[in-house]
């Protein structure tokens, strides 16, 4: 169902040139406050890059408010949903752990139910990290709409310092921008014939930096022209001549991996997903996909006060299946030294000559050392999760949907999982068949998850994001790995690189090693938008007994209690009111034919017992 028409006459705005600048001035210590936030979501239209479309907004602004703050700050955002069309929403805050407020990681039939519109809810949890993080929605595609900000958190213990590291700091938000609205697109995309005739993910039009862009118009036809009648110009970002700026890096897209770089400037890594690192050396490039964040530092000692550079964010369009004739694939800004905000003169320097390559990979970790060490425990137990794209066939049609050992995800938004388990223990996952999960019991500490993409997603590069912890990443490799053959291979324990969200090519694997220390249900998902819409994601359950101690705010259960008597309970996300085994045509259910490439059923090793495996069921899991 489409947006519909917004509610705002007023067009939305995008952040000033100077909105995402970080201020000196901002005091880094360890004294915790709490800081609060009113947020209203509502919709209305705008032109970021010149085509008027409708946005998903908070407070007006897309993309939404800076949020800067020190570890051990307490966050209350109050987030009303003005939303029209009957549209619920959530706000899910990636990478942040959530330790102990599990029920506020924001993510409607996982974590929470959802937020009605016309009511609110309040988001309250203590920051136990540090680094640069963003904020999005969790429901449905709305983040492709704009519902979505940054979220920096300082400390006194980052071993990152201003004035020593780095002078001035300032967040770039990069995402790809769709002329149709991400529901139009989503609904159309589960029908049978797709979206644009396929069921791949689809191409974007443009790229936009901080919510601007520039588009180019006479790429349209007549009837699409219409809507792009608005001169943009390109955003601006001044540095201070001589001196070093942070960028701090998010790739807030819904499908696009971009390529950063600087004219005549290089570039080195002083970040990744929140872990300070060092090592990267002077890069022309820096690629980072959907869910990702860097921190580039850039000298300004090349130029003269003045003088303006193209910053250049460049899609790599082999990571499409297709590409539309419309797109424009390089997203511009101008960074010019001083303080000068005159964007007329454009710049009039050349790309690096070295190429984007051809493949949807990471950044080599092997330049990434993570500047406070970790080593890597030793795991007590394995799980094997592998995907694969294929065709799920209800009354004679088929449609495509990604599986996670052999089930297509379909999100209950009214049957949050974590609300379930603690409730009625893992008993409450002998119900669940509509997601793949794993169970890491209590007396575990450390796991690993082995993420596999072979098979008929052999060709498919996807970024993953593991809610509620990062991860290390201590082996990788191509082809399938199974459990019984990850116990001969070897492992980087070494102080390896901690993220949360990491590209894994197509036919190849990743060990990600984490420390089981935060009872949740926590989703391990593609962060390309469409691909999570059709099916991509599974679940760790962490320490389920410890789950059932949980003390969940009254706030939480009346967001349940809160939905209407005239919204089913086993509505499903992003279709609309749609039954349990009902097998609506966009929505995977109980006992469909299903034909994704054959495969054994998710593995799980207990290391210190041997190897042991669960029956074939859709969904289930036994526990570790």
């Amino acid at each position: 169902m489409p947006l519909g028409p917004p509610v705002n006459t007023e067009p939305a705005t995008a952040p000033t040139g100077t909105a995402y600048v970080l201020d000196s001035s901002f005091d880094i210590n360890d004294d915790a406050v709490t800081r609060t936030y009113n947020w209203v979501i509502a919709m209305f239209m705008f032109f970021s890059d010149g085509y008027n479309r409708s946005y998903i907004t908070i407070n007006g602004q897309t993309p939404g408010p800076l949020i800067e703050a020190n570890e051990g700050d307490t966050l209350v955002i109050n987030v009303q949903n003005n939303l029209n069309d009957n549209q619920t929403s959530s706000i899910h805050w990636h990478g942040i752990y959530q330790n102990g407020t599990q029920y506020m990681d924001g993510v409607p039939g996982a974590t929470q139910c959802p937020i009605q519109p016309g009511q609110n809810f309040s988001y309250q949890f203590k920051l136990e990290q540090y680094g640069t993080y963003w904020y999005h929605s969790h429901s449905s595609v709305q983040y492709t709409d704009g519902l979505m900000g940054p979220l920096v958190v300082h400390s006194v213990d980052d071993p990152l310092v201003r004035g020593t590291d780095f002078d001035n700091e300032q967040v770039l938000m990069v995402y790809d921008w769709y002329h149709d609205e991400a529901s139009t697109i989503v609904n159309e995309l589960l029908s049978s014939d797709g979206y644009e005739g396929t069921s791949a993910a689809p191409s974007p039009q443009s790229g936009l930096i901080n919510g601007q862009g520039v588009y180019d118009c006479s790429l349209l036809d007549d009837d699409s022209s219409a809507n792009c009648t608005t001169p943009t110009s390109y955003p601006v970002f001044n540095v201070e001549t001589g001196k070093k700026t942070r960028f701090r890096l998010i790739n807030a897209g819904s499908h696009a991996q971009f390529y950063f770089s600087v004219d005549e400037h290089t570039v080195q890594v002083i970040e990744a997903d929140g872990t300070p690192v060092s090592g990267s050396g002077d890069l022309h490039r820096i690629p980072f996909h959907n869910g990702q964040r860097y921190s580039a530092l850039v000298d300004a000692s090349v130029g003269s006060e003045g003088d303006g550079f193209w910053m250049r964010f460049t899609m790599n369009t082999d990571c499409f299946s297709w590409v539309d004739d419309t797109l424009n694939a390089t997203a511009l800004a101008i960074m010019r030294y001083g303080s000068s905000s005159d964007s007329d003169t454009d710049p009039t320097t050349s790309d690096w000559s070295d190429t984007i390559g051809s493949s949807c990979v990471d950044l080599d970790e092997g330049l990434l050392v993570p500047v406070v060490e970790k080593d890597a425990v030793d795991s007590q137990a394995v799980v094997a999760f592998d995907s694969a794209f294929g065709t799920i066939s209800y009354n004679g049609e088929e449609y495509g949907r990604f599986f996670v050992n052999d089930t297509t995800y379909t999100n209950y938004i009214y049957h949050p999982v974590l609300l379930g388990v603690a409730s009625d223990g893992t008993d409450y996952l002998d119900t669940e068949e509509n997601v793949t999960y794993a169970v890491f019991d209590d007396d575990v500490w450390s796991g690993d998850i082995i993420v596999s993409l072979t098979r008929k997603d052999a060709a498919l590069d996807h970024p993953y994001h593991l809610h509620g912890y990062d991860f290390q990443i201590v082996a990788r490799g191509t082809g399938e790995l199974s459990i019984a053959d990850a116990a001969n291979i070897e492992y980087n324990t070494t102080n390896p690189l901690r993220r949360d969200t990491l590209v894994i090519p197509g036919g190849s694997y990743a060990v990600l090693r984490f420390g089981n220390d935060n009872p949740g249900a926590w989703v391990l998902h593609c962060h390309i938008a469409w691909h999570l819409a059709e099916g991509f994601l599974g679940m760790v359950i962490s320490k389920p007994n410890a789950i059932a101690d949980i003390d969940f705010p009254d706030s939480v259960n009346d967001l349940c209690s809160s939905r209407p008597d005239f919204v089913d309970e086993d509505t499903t996300e992003p279709g609309r009111r749609r039954r349990r085994r009902a097998l609506p045509p966009n929505v995977a259910g109980a006992q469909p034919e299903v034909s994704p490439a054959p495969k054994a059923p998710l593995l799980i090793n207990k290391m210190p017992r041997g190897h042991s495996a669960w029956s074939r069921r859709r969904g289930g899991s036994s526990s570790l």
